[in-house]
Formats: C-alpha cells, sequence, structure tokens
C-alpha cells in the first residue's frame, strides 16, 4: 500500500479540524445567534442615540446589551421592567436633587432617605431593582449640572430608545419565541415523569435502575420552574400581539399535579411491594403511563397523536386485577401498613390516568390554538 504525502496528512487533518469546528457551532447555534443579536442591537442602539444627539447616549447601549434576551417575550419582559426601574428612579432622583441643590448641606441624608426608599421598593416589587441604580446617579452621577428634570427625561429616552432596539433586534434577527422554551421545558418535565413512572414500574417488576429518585425530583422541580418562567415569557408575547401562539395556563399545573401523583406511587413503593398479584399489572400501567405522557408532550412539536387505546386498555387491565384483589380478599392478611401502601399505589395509579387524560386535553387545546 503506498504512504500518504505529507501534504495529504495536512490536508486530511485540517478537513477533520474543520469538521470539528462545524460540529461545535451547530451545538451552540442558539448561543451564537444570541450573540448576532446583541451585537446589531449594539451598534443600532448606537447609532440611533447619536443620530438624536442624547448626551449619555451610552445608557441606550447599556440597555440594549442587558434586555436582548433568548427569547421574544424574555426581551419584553426585561424592557419593561427596565423602563419602569428606569421612569420611577428618574422621577424621584429629579425629586432628590431639586432638595440637594435647595439644601446642598443636606446631600448626605437626601442621598441616604433616596437610596433606601427605593431600595425597599425594589425589594417589594423586584420589577423596580434598576430604581435605587437611576436615582443614585441623578443625584452624584455626570447629570448634576444640569436641571432635574431635563435629565430625568433624558435617562427615560434613553433607556426607551435601548429598549425599542432591543426588541426589535430579538424580532427581526432570528427571531425566538417563548413558545418554543415552553414547549422545550414540557417536553423536559414530561420526560423526567416518564423516567420516573418507567423507574417504578422496574422496582414493581423486582429490577434495579441507575435513577436516584431524590435528584430526579430536584429536576423535575428546576424544569417546572423554568417552565413557568417560559410561560410568563409567553404570555407577554401573546399580550403585545408580536406572536400568534399561546398556551394554556392550565398545562403547568397539570404537570404540577402528575409530579405529584408520581411522588405517591414512589410512597407507596418505599420498600418491597407486599401485593405480588398487583405487582405486574401495576408496573404495566406505569410503563403505559410513561408512554402516553411523552407521546403528550411529543405531540405539541409535531408528533403524532397519542394512543388512547393502548393506554385505556393498559388501564382496564389494571382496574380488573385490583378488583381481582378485592374480591379475594388479598389485602386481608396484610399488616395495616402494608395495605395502606397497596391502596395508596391504586389511589395514586388512578389519579395519575385522570391527570394525563387532562394532560392530554391540554395538549390538544394548545395544539388547536396553534393551527
Amino acid at each position: 500500500m503506498p504512504e500518504a504525502a505529507p501534504g495529504d496528512w495536512r490536508r486530511f487533518v485540517g478537513l477533520e479540524l474543520s469538521r470539528a469546528a462545524l460540529a461545535k457551532a451547530a451545538a451552540r447555534q442558539t448561543e451564537l445567534r444570541h450573540a448576532v443579536r446583541v451585537s446589531a442591537a449594539v451598534v443600532a442602539a448606537y447609532a440611533l442615540a447619536t443620530l438624536l444627539r442624547l448626551p449619555q447616549g451610552y445608557w441606550a447601549v447599556f440597555t440594549a446589551v442587558i434586555i436582548v434576551q433568548s427569547s421574544l417575550g424574555a426581551t419584553i419582559t426585561a424592557s419593561i421592567e427596565r423602563l419602569m426601574g428606569t421612569a420611577v428612579g428618574a422621577v424621584v432622583g429629579a425629586g432628590a436633587a431639586m432638595l440637594h441643590a435647595r439644601w446642598p448641606e443636606a446631600g448626605g441624608p437626601i442621598l441616604a432617605l433616596t437610596a433606601a426608599l427605593l431600595a425597599f421598593l425594589a425589594a417589594v416589587r423586584p420589577a423596580f431593582k434598576v430604581a435605587p441604580v437611576t436615582a443614585v446617579i441623578m443625584l452624584i452621577g455626570t447629570t448634576t449640572h444640569m436641571d432635574p428634570l431635563v435629565a430625568a427625561f433624558l435617562r427615560v429616552a434613553e433607556i426607551t430608545v435601548g429598549s425599542v432596539v432591543g426588541i426589535a433586534a430579538t424580532l427581526l434577527i432570528f427571531p425566538a419565541r417563548a413558545h418554543a422554551s415552553v414547549v422545550d421545558s414540557t417536553d423536559t418535565v414530561a420526560g423526567l415523569l416518564a423516567d420516573l413512572l418507567e423507574h417504578y414500574a422496574l422496582k414493581l417488576k423486582g429490577g434495579a435502575t441507575d435513577l436516584e429518585a431524590r435528584g430526579h425530583y430536584d429536576e423535575t422541580l428546576k424544569a417546572l420552574s423554568k417552565l413557568q418562567t417560559a410561560m410568563t415569557e409567553a404570555e407577554r408575547e401573546s399580550a403585545s400581539r408580536l406572536s400568534d401562539h399561546s398556551v394554556t395556563d392550565a398545562l403547568p399545573r397539570t404537570l404540577w399535579r402528575l409530579r405529584n401523583d408520581s411522588v405517591m406511587i414512589g410512597r407507596a413503593l418505599r420498600e418491597a411491594f407486599p401485593s405480588p398479584g398487583l405487582a405486574l399489572p401495576s408496573a404495566a400501567m406505569l410503563n403505559a403511563s410513561a408512554a402516553f405522557l411523552r407521546a403528550c408532550a411529543a405531540l405539541l412539536s409535531g408528533g403524532p397523536r397519542p394512543d388512547r387505546l393502548a393506554f385505556a386498555e393498559a388501564h382496564q387491565a389494571f382496574q380488573a386485577a385490583v378488583e381481582t384483589l378485592r374480591a379475594g380478599g388479598g389485602t386481608r392478611a396484610l399488616a395495616f401498613d402494608d395495605a395502606a401502601r397497596v391502596f395508596g399505589l391504586v389511589f395514586a395509579i388512578e389519579n395519575l390516568f385522570g391527570n394525563l387524560g387532562d394532560f392530554e386535553e391540554r395538549v390538544e387545546e394548545t395544539v388547536g390554538k396553534r393551527g
């Protein structure tokens, strides 16, 4: 076999490095798009502030950097909070500056009182967290040579320019909707809960898994929190008429109920299940529930509709096993705690069945709105 020339090896290595770089770039596509949006917003804010001859146009640039987020809803939320905080801080700061101009010897107490009042407001309403900073800058910053009311107006104008540019950049450059984040977060929560159900199904069969339930529940809580944030951003988009997508508010509530059902199932299976005759039908029902849950979540992103028939058949088989257990008096010989765990599992699975049906309806409702 002929030996490869040195140039061939260099071309081969260069090609492999290029492929690796492209793969990394593809994996960071969301981050790269965000970087482009921020860069464009910064340039546009600087150009517009210069065109309008704003004396401190860099605040428009700062605002554009701060408010541009990964989705339109998040950007709108950040811009509204910054505008609200700036407006309140500018008005209070202007009033404090007038007092300082009249009683210059009381500058320290005026500054302390202004900062304290606005810090309290920000603690009560986090949306106003920018207010104390704006007021302090109004008092001791470079605007002290201006009329306080003019300085307040200019500060609000600068922030408004940055906010408008930031929203426009998010809307026009690689537009990202909060609805997509809602779908991703729903899919994540559903996947985590389905993992738990499959884990408990395997326990009922006497098997073992590497899944650590407590840590998994923590991950589920984080995912639910992220979903709630995405829902808020999606609602802001819909309210602003900048998005035609809408998601029912009941979707995250239903997922919370499904998480509670999983917790109840986990409590019933803390120890070896005391009713072998019910173990396998329960495991089959949990596996069917996990598959149905994943299919419902996939429907949000355009997947096929879940198999309701297979899910209903698994539930009927589970109910038949429960009736057989009751008719045969299978729980009479059990200790009180063991009988309580058996009935607790039955109750939790019935709740799970009902809540999964509700989850499917909420998903269908969302898909119907989108269509």
